[in-house]
């Protein structure tokens, strides 16, 4: 997945849209979140592409670092969230019904291993707030519809509306720990315990970041080819 993400993200990068993850928590510390800025975001996310461990603010990743390495010294794990932000992705990709772009990029971050959860925008949060806060209003302004705020995330019944589109996934704690741990023989039918030997990595949540990214490459692609046609990605397209 990796591989082949890099090559479409190579042509989706020509077409001007840009995909970029950052870990905005882990073991329970939190990173900034995006910019609303457009020009802080477009910069962040060219930062966060020429990082190997990718946090917007360096003083939570180094603390992320540490809990890390902590849990490895008590033979555990620590999960924790990837937030994604794609830029220059024109509106009216998706449908709002079985082909929504919501269910195309959740379909597929699902089938990445250790991901339990996925949110766009303000995600579980519009559960404590109100319409008249969480409602992207817009205006024209040089003849260009523009929305005041991006709570949802890019995306409107389904459909992309122009706006960066923004989703968080959670990614649990490594399975293997070097802990003992209850399980059963299910062949003898007892129970029994098992303490699993070798190197485990104590976080898998900043390995799973460029698995997002060439994940959400993949499907934009395989969207923007059924909505226009192979020859969007050709010289004479």
């Amino acid at each position: 997945m990796v591989a082949s993400g890099a090559i479409v993200r190579s042509a989706l990068k020509k077409k001007g849209i840009e995909i970029a993850s950052h870990i905005s928590s882990c073991a329970g510390i939190e990173d900034q979140k995006f910019s609303s800025d457009m020009t802080v975001l477009s910069s962040q996310v060219k930062q966060l592409n020429e990082k190997i461990f990718a946090v917007l603010d360096e003083d939570r990743g180094q603390a992320m670092k540490a809990a890390i390495a902590k849990a490895a010294e008590c033979q555990d794990s620590v999960g924790g969230t990837i937030e994604t932000c794609i830029t220059g992705l024109c509106p009216g990709l998706g449908e709002p019904w079985f082909e929504s772009l919501e269910s195309r990029i959740s379909s597929a971050l699902f089938g990445v291993p250790a991901v339990k959860g996925v949110q766009f925008g303000l995600g579980f949060d519009f559960a404590s707030s109100k319409g008249s806060l969480c409602n992207d209003q817009m205006y024209m302004e040089d003849s260009k519809i523009c929305f005041v705020s991006n709570n949802n995330g890019g995306i409107n019944g389904g459909i992309s509306n122009g706006m960066p589109i923004v989703f968080s996934c959670v990614v649990k704690p490594t399975s293997s720990i070097g802990l003992k741990q209850n399980t059963v023989d299910f062949k003898n039918c007892e129970n029994k315990e098992i303490q699993i030997q070798g190197r485990h990595d104590p976080a898998i949540v900043h390995r799973a970041r460029i698995v997002v990214d060439s994940v959400v490459a993949l499907v934009l692609y395989d969207v923007l080819v059924s909505h226009y046609g192979l020859s969007y990605f050709t010289d004479k397209a």
